[in-house]
């Protein structure tokens, strides 16, 4: 083989590797990218489940009941296993743990650029793995903070809001009926805006809504 021949195909099986290099540093943020959109009808579930429930669930009584424990937990709708009812809150966590899942090649890739003092592409990829288990914290946590019936009842106030009811364990809650929308109002929502204008900002490539 000539000398030049050889030159060619060196630069050809680098332009090869180069290429293969680039497909795998693709593969976090494809994923990411499909994190992002779980995410978006996870919360869409959610709301429209959230609505769907408070609609047709009957209301109960805000006073004291006696508490029944289950029988075979875990307990949804008083049963041992999920009912219909269950699952727009049953598909919507699954959704959540796989958007954080599919975040986790970008944990990686984020600290391989963080070793390699990359910083600036660490940091944004590491958005598309932190994202999602934000949002995920802040659904949990942020109807609780911002419950305005145990607000209400631990002021002293017995003038509750009509989606309240009274349990005897732990005071004054959000009524069953109206718990999956006030966690996708409350948390969900706010949590994923705040999510979708961090990537607006830094990885729009993800974040775009089609």
């Amino acid at each position: 083989m000539r000398v030049a021949d050889r030159d060619r195909a060196a630069q050809g099986g680098d332009a090869a590797f180069a290429n293969t290099s680039v497909r795998w540093h693709d593969i976090p943020d494809r994923l990411a990218r499909y994190a992002w959109l779980v995410l978006i009808a996870a919360v869409a579930l959610a709301l429209v489940g959230g609505i769907v429930s408070a609609v047709i669930s009957q209301p109960v009584d805000s006073v004291p009941t006696e508490v029944v424990e289950c029988e075979n937990p875990p307990c949804f709708c008083g049963g041992g296993l999920p009912g219909v009812r269950d699952l727009p809150w049953s598909i919507s966590m699954l959704s959540y743990g796989l958007a954080i899942l599919l975040g986790v090649p970008s944990l990686i890739a984020s600290v391989w650029n963080f070793l390699h003092r990359r910083g600036a592409s660490g940091g944004r990829q590491l958005l598309a793995f932190t994202g999602p288990v934000l949002v995920f914290v802040g659904i949990e946590v942020l109807p609780h903070l911002l419950n305005p019936c145990s607000i209400a009842y631990e002021l002293g106030s017995r003038e509750l809001p009509g989606i309240c009811e009274i349990h005897p364990t732990w005071g004054a809650d959000v009524e069953g009926r109206y718990h999956l929308l006030d966690h996708a109002l409350v948390g969900a929502l706010p949590m994923t805006t705040l999510y979708w204008l961090s990537l607006r900002r830094w990885r729009p490539d993800i974040g775009r809504l089609r």
